[in-house]
């Protein structure tokens, strides 16, 4: 009896072959699927950095420079004690700066007064779209 292998003995080794088999395929899978993840930050996805852009609307005649992109912004639970303080108490607060042209003069287009941006930056907003 040594020396023989019953038949029960091939059956489960190779039952477990093929299992182990899967396994590392179905590991060397996912690693695939996770190497090719891309390594971005994707909190600001579509949105481009503060800059000035030519306005392809206004720019008929001459160039019209104006400031387009993303600055930050973030959201984070109210302090307790500032939340004592408000008269209608919200549990988040947001904090945001905009996109906003440091200089900037006025020039007309069509009969419509435009304000040409020269140089941008991220500030306090003023203005919110709604």
């Amino acid at each position: 009896m040594k020396g023989q292998l019953s038949l029960n003995m091939v059956t489960t080794t190779m039952g477990s072959v093929r299992s182990a088999g899967l396994c590392l395929l179905l590991l060397s899978f996912l690693l695939y699927v996770a190497d090719s993840y891309p390594n971005t930050d994707l909190s600001n996805m579509g949105c481009e950095e503060c800059t000035l852009r030519k306005n392809s609307v206004f720019s008929r005649d001459r160039p019209v420079y104006q400031c387009m992109g993303c600055c930050f912004s973030r959201a984070y639970p109210t302090p307790l004690k500032a939340m004592k303080t408000m008269t209608i108490p919200k549990n988040i607060t947001s904090e945001a700066s905009c996109c906003v042209a440091k200089h900037s003069y006025e020039i007309e287009v069509a009969g419509i007064r435009v304000r040409n941006h020269t140089d941008c930056h991220c500030s306090t907003c003023y203005f919110h779209k709604i």
